[in-house]
């Protein structure tokens, strides 16, 4: 709430002038938000204190002629995460903050009102006088009469003009000839003929004498000069035309994208929801979601102005590639927009319009000579009306977007529910390993590294298990897998690293501890001292510590993957490659760093005969790696003829269900986790 008060306090003192010290106007504005935030969050939800708001704002003299338009702006941007993006809380905030509008509008008016009350009592006051005042009192009236800004009429009881000021006469888009004897019911607008009150009062909507339409509020108080029925009355006319402009401007910025002025997120999801709801149970709709390819790249390449500018031709070509559709497009996002169509008998098939969307977005716009252009990748769905929501077919298409970006750019892919009910799985599994941490669920497993020539157990593998899970364990790869997703796996690397090296006091000397690294675990910048810090916690000599580092990110020089390597060999860990495939910039690796050991893929769990050719060129890999006098291991094995050519071509040591998944620490080592043969 401060930031959005300290935002507010800014608007509020560039608009207008304010006669009390910054320490009371933030006081001040603290406690609207307060009330504003408060109304957001109370259940039932009720506008009422916005228009508290809105009254105090005029209460408290923030009334410049910018100070309402500002404040609404300023206000938006800060409670919209309070109220929520669904449809509920756009609607609540709304009318919050139409509220606060209506209570302005009202509290300006109550003091136009007061004002004119006590015109009023002033002009009755001077038919009272004596006649010495008569004349000082009249000219005070013709000033006030005169100047005032708002319009004023002395009217007959037919409500017919008297006489008008100057303020009713701009009002009205008149002259002073042409009004008197006229009416104010001669200016109402057609939809306004129809129930308003005789004589008129309240708000009226207006048609002026240049074609215009005028919003105004009408009072009207009677004139006597003494007891008995009124002789005329005196009418104000006060002109509401710019708050109902700043009003219908509220509305369409809540609803549409400043930058394209394309439909945005809220009103797209209302659109869909309401276009659904209309539309024949057998009607078909189509969904495109669009992701802009390396958008980031453009950006930062020549500026976001330019960004801006693209950004704005992708939304008048998407307009365009649709036009002849029932359809409706938005922007999402900052580099993501949608199309919703409501299918008829012409409209393309999904390739074809799929194909519209990308030449449309492909033609390049110069930009100081430069031809620019942006790709998308789109996810698609097309559903019977009866078969859906509206949020199950963003969700849908959603997930059809997601598939498409994992096979690369300007790819496009439509719904697949058995795809996304596997994803779906994957990813709820994956978002729930903080709390299987926290609540114990993980533990360290060790996996023996076999010697291939004697079958003797000379290592231990340390990975995470998810063993504690309620739908059945995962093992080490397949948690990793699952935590790399969200990010996870860094923080539980170094409990990793702090758990498996509390081990080495009850291991034999002989026995090496190796620890495989994901790829973000290899980047992570604070590796390195999570590793001492293992280390240093049992005091065990870092020689008998082995880090198999991602060799991908080493090769891509991922993050820190290449300082990690590098100190890690110099404080003396032994260090590794594992996903070890060989060729000649990953045997570069393994000279450049020093690195110990390889752990390569076994292929033989996708094949069960390689060809000559293959078999070949395997065995020259590990003849290559053993020539930098590393020791070779191979990850995987999972039968007994597999190890036995692994043997042959020369590998060191093996892991795999052959030799025992993982296990406890005092099985691993002396093989009693091993499948009985």
């Amino acid at each position: 709430m401060d930031e959005l008060t300290r935002s507010w306090m800014q608007v509020v003192a560039a608009s207008t002038y304010i006669s009390i010290s910054p320490g009371e106007l933030e006081s001040d504005l603290r406690e609207l938000v307060r009330l504003l935030v408060g109304a957001l969050r109370a259940r039932p939800f009720d506008p009422k204190p916005g228009a508290d708001v809105g009254a105090r704002m005029v209460a408290g003299q923030l009334v410049g002629i910018d100070t309402l338009t500002l404040s609404v702006e300023t206000l938006v941007d800060g409670l919209f995460a309070i109220a929520g993006a669904d449809r509920t809380g756009v609607r609540n905030l709304g009318a919050l903050l139409a509220a606060l509008c209506t209570g302005y509008a009202e509290a300006v008016r109550r003091r136009t009102l007061d004002q004119q009350e006590d015109m009023k009592r002033a002009l009755l006051s001077a038919k009272q006088r004596a006649e010495q005042v008569l004349r000082a009192t009249e000219s005070r009236f013709r000033e006030v009469f005169a100047s005032s800004p708002t319009g004023i009429a002395i009217t007959d009881l037919d409500c017919r003009f008297v006489e008008v000021n100057p303020a009713l006469v701009e009002i009205l888009a008149s002259s002073t000839d042409r009004l008197i004897g006229a009416a104010l019911t001669d200016y109402l607008a057609p939809d306004e003929s129809d129930g308003v009150v005789d004589p008129p009062r309240g708000r009226l909507q207006l048609v002026r004498d240049d074609d215009e339409l005028a919003w105004v509020y009408v009072a009207l108080s009677p004139l006597r000069e003494g007891p008995g029925k009124p002789e005329s009355y005196v009418m104000t006319v006060q002109d509401l035309s710019e708050l109902q402009l700043l009003q219908g401007r509220f509305g369409h910025q809540l609803l549409h994208d400043a930058l394209t002025g394309l439909a945005n997120r809220l009103h797209f999801q209302s659109a869909l929801e309401t276009r659904l709801a209309r539309a024949e149970p057998d009607a078909e709709v189509t969904l495109y979601l669009l992701d802009l390819d390396a958008f980031s790249v453009l950006n930062e390449g020549f500026g976001h102005q330019v960004g801006d500018r693209l950004l704005r031709t992708v939304a008048k070509r998407l307009t365009t590639a649709v036009a002849g559709e029932s359809a409706l497009v938005a922007r999402t996002g900052g580099d993501e927009f949608a199309i919703l169509i409501e299918d008829s008998p012409d409209t393309p098939d999904i390739p074809v319009l799929i194909e519209q969307i990308h030449g449309a977005l492909t033609e390049p716009e110069y930009v100081d000579g430069c031809g620019l252009a942006l790709n998308a990748t789109v996810g698609v769905v097309r559903r019977a009306v009866a078969d859906t929501t509206a949020a199950e077919l963003f969700r849908a298409a959603d997930a059809a977007l997601h598939c498409a970006r994992a096979t690369g750019r300007r790819q496009w892919m439509g719904y697949d529910s058995a795809q996304d009910a596997r994803n779906s799985k994957r990813y709820r599994t994956a978002s729930a390993l903080p709390g299987a941490f926290e609540d114990g669920e993980l533990e360290v497993g060790y996996q023996p590294v076999v010697r291939l020539s004697d079958r003797q157990t000379v290592a231990v593998d340390a990975m995470l298990c998810w063993t504690g899970r309620a739908e059945g364990g995962l093992d080490g790869p397949q948690t990793l897998e699952l935590a790399e997703l969200t990010g996870q796996s860094v923080l539980l690397g170094p409990w990793l690293l702090r758990t498996a090296c509390a081990s080495l006091p009850n291991a034999p000397d002989s026995a090496l501890l190796r620890v495989r690294l994901s790829r973000l675990q290899t980047a992570d910048g604070d590796l390195v001292a999570a590793v001492l810090k293992a280390i240093e916690s049992v005091d065990a000599p870092a020689q008998r510590l082995e880090i198999a580092f991602d060799t991908e990110a080493v090769l891509a020089e991922f993050g820190s993957a290449v300082d990690n390597i590098q100190v890690a060999t110099e404080i003396g860990v032994r260090t590794a490659l594992c996903g070890w495939d060989g060729g000649p910039r990953q045997l570069d690796l393994v000279e450049r760093f020093g690195v110990r050991s390889v752990i390569m893929r076994d292929p033989f769990r996708c094949r069960k005969k390689l060809s000559a050719a293959v078999a070949g060129a395997l065995e020259s890999t590990v003849s290559s790696a053993k020539s930098l006098g590393v020791v070779v291991s191979v990850d995987g094995v999972r039968h007994e003829p597999d190890a036995a050519r692994w043997a042959e071509f020369g590998v060191d040591t093996a892991t795999g269900a052959l030799f025992g998944e993982a296990t406890g620490l005092d099985q691993a080592l002396t093989g009693t986790g091993r499948p009985a043969e």
